[in-house]
């Protein structure tokens, strides 16, 4: 039995200016309504858990459709790009480095993942 529901996500760090402090943001083809529902989905399971997690911080993560990416314009299946943030700025580094941060980076990726799956 073959599966019909293919994704690929592709995690990415930026390197911009030391101070420049950025959300993650996610990135999806212009035509491809089931990647965009699953960015769509992730970002909702990140600003939900931003809110539960650091209640008063402002999650300023955003989805929009990036089709001049390389990997987003020549991936066949469904694809979110994600951007997880700046690794040259040390509070975005947190996000990444310290692995309590980490896991839970990929747990939210994860049930994004699997909220889509199930929405299909």
């Amino acid at each position: 039995n073959q599966s019909t529901y293919h994704r690929l996500i592709s995690i990415h760090l930026d390197s911009r200016n030391t101070g420049e402090n950025t959300d993650v943001f996610f990135y999806h083809h212009h035509r491809s309504n089931s990647g965009e529902k699953l960015a769509n989905r992730i970002h909702q399971t990140f600003a939900r858990k931003y809110q539960e997690h650091q209640p008063g911080r402002q999650y300023s993560g955003s989805v929009s459709s990036r089709s001049s990416l390389y990997v987003i314009r020549n991936t066949h299946p469904p694809i979110v790009f994600i951007e997880l943030g700046n690794i040259q700025n040390s509070r975005d580094q947190r996000r990444f480095v310290m692995k309590n941060n980490r896991q839970a980076v990929a747990n939210w990726i994860a049930e994004g993942i699997l909220a889509d799956y199930r929405q299909q």
